[in-house]
Formats: structure tokens, sequence, C-alpha cells
């Protein structure tokens, strides 16, 4: 059977014995769209279509067999569709855990950048003061006030350990 994504762009071919009469939601493997996927064949349909399908002559205990093998195929599909279902419950419990830590901000790591960058910006000033005073002639008297309220907060922070 083919089945075709609303999306229209993909169509997948899957075996009909895997959908049952009350139907099945399916899903896309291009989009990830999901939709409940109905066969449409109504019951005559069947009738009509198991009455132009000869019947094969095959010894009773192949039937017998055939008929375990067709059971035993309904229960792989029932134990198939409990796994895609819980499977999909835990694909939504993920993809909401990801959007939740996406959604949390993280204040340290921004302090560490904040701090880093304002560290590297002392360090061009410094290293470029020269050039830069040409432009900025009091950059010496800036930066000196600067060490100077940096040295400041280092021995405040150091008396705070204490």
């Amino acid at each position: 059977m083919i089945i075709t994504c609303p999306c229209g762009d993909k169509k997948f071919t899957v075996d009909a014995s895997l959908i049952p009469q009350e139907g099945r939601t399916l899903q896309c493997g291009f989009c990830e769209r999901q939709w409940f996927f109905k066969t449409e064949n109504t019951e005559e349909e069947i009738k009509v279509l198991e009455k132009k399908i000869p019947e094969p002559a095959i010894p009773e205990p192949a039937i017998k067999d055939n008929k375990n093998l067709s059971e035993n195929i309904k229960k792989n599909i029932s134990d198939v569709e409990d796994y895609s279902t819980n499977s999909l419950i835990n694909t939504k419990e993920e993809t909401n855990k990801k959007i939740n830590k996406k959604n949390d901000v993280n204040y340290f790591k921004i302090l560490i950048v904040a701090f880093i960058s304002f560290t590297a910006l002392i360090l061009v000033l410094d290293t470029f003061k020269i050039y830069i005073s040409n432009i900025y002639p009091q950059i010496n008297n800036v930066l000196n006030s600067l060490y100077e309220s940096l040295f400041d907060i280092f021995l405040f922070l150091k008396d705070l350990i204490k």
C-alpha cells in the first residue's frame, strides 16, 4: 500500500497488514508530521477481493500453520504498536526536556564570559595605550584609575574571605 504524507512531499510503501481496520497513527520520516491513517476499504470491497482470489489447494496442516503464523503476526504487530506508542511518548518527553533546558539561562556562564571579555578589553587597552594616547591623551589617567579600582576590589575580596 502506498501512503502519502499530508505535506505531499513524500510517499511511503507500507505493508497493509500493519494497519488495522480501525486505523493507526503514522509519522512521516521526512517532515516528522504525525497523522491518523485509516484504510478506506470497506467490508464489501474486501469480500469482493476475496471472491476474486482463488483458493489454493493446500493441505490442511499447512492451513493450520498459516493460521498460527497470522496469529503470531498479529501479536507482533500489537507489540510493535505498543513499542511505537511508548517510544513516541518518550520522544515527546525528551523533546519537552530539551526545550526546557534551552529556556534555562545559566547566569554563571554569562558572568564568566563578561569577566573574560572585560579582562580582554583591559589587556588590549594596555597593550595599545601608546597608540590610543595619540587619539585620546587622557587614556593613561583612565587606565591608572581603572587599575587602582581593580586593585581595591581585589583587596576587598581578600579581606572578605578572611
